[in-house]
């Protein structure tokens, strides 16, 4: 199923019916596909580490600065169910979402993600899977960016100790009337 997702990247049932394609046919059925969902899902923090560590023995990664990001997605469905939560929808739809937190390494490529319940401020996303990244990866000494929306006083505090550091967006237009001055005055084009 993994080899069919990179290599045709489509639905689980398309993945199904191209595999009967295959010289070497393999021996299941689509709802073998869909039940093997769960064990990925238990074994997700585990397969990202896995990846990232064996994907060192192919090429170095870009892993001193990480980019981490929150998005939702939302479900055709009325009612709640376990992660489906309303929240705030991303795209002002009144539906249930869940909430999907990534972190991307200097080079935009996946490091590890996390999906919480709709109903879940996006702020609080980062710093329990930055923590597993410490741990899971053995990463120690990186700069995270973010946009405005995940600058928590929390998230500045916990990424200005042992070599971290935290770059998010700030608007110019939010700044004080004396900041703006300030970031007018000292401000230079990149040629």
């Amino acid at each position: 199923m993994i080899y069919g997702r990179i290599l045709f990247p489509s639905s689980k049932l398309c993945t199904f019916e191209s595999s009967k394609r295959l010289l070497e046919q393999p021996n299941f059925e689509l709802q073998n596909i869909y039940r093997s969902l769960e064990v990925i899902a238990k074994e997700s923090d585990f397969i990202q580490s896995q990846l990232y560590k064996n994907s060192l023995a192919v090429s170095k990664r870009n892993d001193r600065i990480l980019y981490y990001d929150c998005t939702n997605y939302f479900f055709e469905i009325e009612q709640e169910d376990g992660l489906k939560q309303y929240g705030p929808s991303k795209e002002n739809r009144p539906n249930p979402i869940v909430e999907m937190g990534l972190f991307m390494d200097g080079d935009g490529i996946p490091l590890a993600f996390n999906i919480h319940s709709g109903n879940t401020n996006e702020q609080v996303t980062l710093k329990p899977l930055e923590k597993q990244i410490i741990e899971d990866f053995k990463l120690s000494k990186f700069v995270v960016c973010t946009d405005a929306g995940l600058s928590s006083n929390a998230n500045r505090k916990f990424n200005n100790i042992n070599g971290r550091s935290f770059i998010t967006t700030q608007s110019i237009k939010n700044l004080s009337s004396f900041k703006r001055v300030g970031f007018r005055t000292n401000w230079m084009e990149a040629q």
